[in-house]
């Protein structure tokens, strides 16, 4: 499993602190484990079933979402100096995790992803804050 999420999640390895870095696959393996898709369909399933036709991949989006995160960050360590301090880890590690709830909402229905009853009434800022605690 590791070595997979490794493969999907590239950004992981940029959290510097050891502890951070393995809370961070620890909940991704959890979320993998306990979701009927496997690491590989995140690369393959829509970020969102809410949009039609949706062409953008939930991994895309999502680490497309984490590299903006860090430029954002650091375009304002740039501008604001000593101003602002900014924790990259915590940064990197929140942004991976954002939607890791996501996976403990789906179903397959007729061999079509759909969102479960429970991802219906529990949605993944709630499962995913459990995940992460």
């Amino acid at each position: 499993m590791r070595e997979q999420l490794k493969k999907i999640w590239p950004e992981i390895e940029w959290i510097k602190n050891p502890e951070l870095k393995e809370k961070t696959y620890k909940c991704w393996e959890y979320a993998v484990e306990n979701s009927v898709l496997s690491a590989e369909d995140l690369e393959k399933i829509p970020f969102s079933l809410l949009i039609k036709d949706c062409k953008v991949s939930f991994m895309n989006h999502k680490r497309t979402a984490v590299q903006l995160a860090v430029e954002m960050a650091n375009i304002m360590k740039n501008n604001f100096g000593e101003e602002i301090k900014i924790d990259m880890d915590i940064l990197i590690s929140g942004a991976i995790l954002i939607d890791v709830g996501k996976l403990l909402e789906y179903e397959i229905v007729d061999g079509k992803l759909a969102t479960s009853r429970a991802g219906k009434l529990i949605r993944h800022p709630f499962s995913g804050v459990a995940i992460a605690d």
